[in-house]
């Protein structure tokens, strides 16, 4: 009798509970990242490279607004993943001149500027009488302008091309000016004038796809953020 009792005992003991799987992971997906910087061909910024930044990825739009040493027009800048772009003439009519700067952190500056008889995108570059690029080093240390930065805004980025302007930063320049050939750099960059002549000649010759890329699509994104010339004048 005591035996069926405790087999009875037994089974009515429950069993332990079987500890809990695991949560499911959700797998997440990989961060993206740019590929790593091309290698670069010249100390100095080059218009080719600058380019090549500006259609690196898909461009952030910052502003519109006025821009140093520019009365009569509006600009509009962007950013991507590498640098802070400006169309300084950010117009909803195109004008016979396109100028563009482009900010790397770690390259420095490059402008690039073209002036027509007409719109310049409607243009190559037989058309242009002016066709001009400029580069400049990031500020040393010891220059008192705080650091460019892609998490910029736009009034940050107005307010440190006036400070990069009036600290007469050094700059390289090279192209043609009213169909007369011009170049130069301001010290201390004169000894290498002869290699940043050679870097951008090809370029100022014959530009590449990227040059006419650029245009369109800063005129693109124009239409969208741009200013009447006429309120521009207000």
């Amino acid at each position: 009798m005591w035996l069926l009792q405790l087999i009875a005992a037994a089974c009515a003991t429950p069993k332990p509970a079987e500890p809990p799987a695991p949560p499911r992971r959700t797998p997440v997906a990989a961060e993206r990242t740019l590929p790593p910087e091309p290698a670069r061909e010249s100390e100095l910024y080059a218009a080719d490279e600058a380019l090549r930044d500006v259609l690196s990825g898909e461009l952030q739009y910052l502003g519109t607004g006025r821009w140093p040493g520019v009365e009569r027009s509006r600009a509009c800048a962007f950013r991507n993943k590498r640098v802070l772009i400006v169309n300084v003439y950010c117009t909803l009519n195109e004008q016979p001149a396109f100028r563009i700067e482009v900010y790397s952190p770690s390259r420095g500056r490059v402008r690039i500027y073209a002036e027509a008889n007409g719109p310049v995108s409607a243009r190559d570059r037989r058309d242009y009488f002016t066709f001009m690029t400029e580069s400049g080093p990031p500020p040393a240390a010891n220059v008192l302008i705080r650091p460019l930065s892609l998490n910029m805004s736009y009034e940050e980025l107005s307010a440190y091309e006036q400070r990069r302007y009036d600290a007469r930063l050094p700059s390289c320049y090279d192209g043609e000016q009213l169909q007369r050939p011009v170049s130069g750099c301001l010290a201390p960059l004169g000894p290498g004038q002869s290699q940043w002549t050679a870097r951008n000649r090809a370029f100022l010759e014959h530009p590449t796809a990227d040059w006419y890329q650029v245009i369109g699509r800063m005129r693109t994104l124009a239409a969208v953020y741009g200013r009447k010339r006429s309120e521009d004048q207000d």
